[in-house]
């Protein structure tokens, strides 16, 4: 058995690599293609998002020791479901109530968007595996 062949253990390995590229391309975007006043976006967008995965893992995990052959899809859609709806009101939220100047704000955000996305589906498949 080696060390990732545990839920939690491959869900922290996931996560430390999704930050691993996440946190420097949000540094490349701030910096150099003029989205740094909107910094306060993707911490918010960050840590909803990281909310929302762990959220996930814990309700994919009693997924799996259910009897309910359907309830790991039935999560999966749920979330996928929840993310665009958060997603969509966390921007309309903060452009009512910052009036951003541009619409540059946009693009950290798609960029955690993908990230958790991508991240969540390998964790996914990794555990969809493990269901007997």
């Amino acid at each position: 058995m080696n060390d990732l062949e545990t839920p939690i253990k491959q869900y922290l390995f996931g996560f430390v690599i999704c930050l691993m590229i996440l946190i420097p391309s949000l540094i490349v975007v701030h910096r150099y293609l003029g989205a740094g006043k909107y910094i306060d976006l993707s911490v918010i967008g960050t840590v909803v998002f990281f909310v929302m995965s762990l959220l996930l893992y814990f309700f994919l995990n009693i997924s799996l020791k259910s009897t309910n052959k359907q309830l790991f899809l039935s999560i999966t859609l749920a979330n996928m479901l929840m993310k665009m709806v958060t997603t969509i009101a966390i921007l309309l939220i903060y452009r009512k109530f910052s009036a951003p100047p541009d619409n540059k704000f946009l693009l950290p955000f798609l960029i955690i968007y993908i990230s958790f996305t991508i991240f969540e589906t390998w964790f996914m498949v990794k555990l969809a595996h493990r269901k007997p």
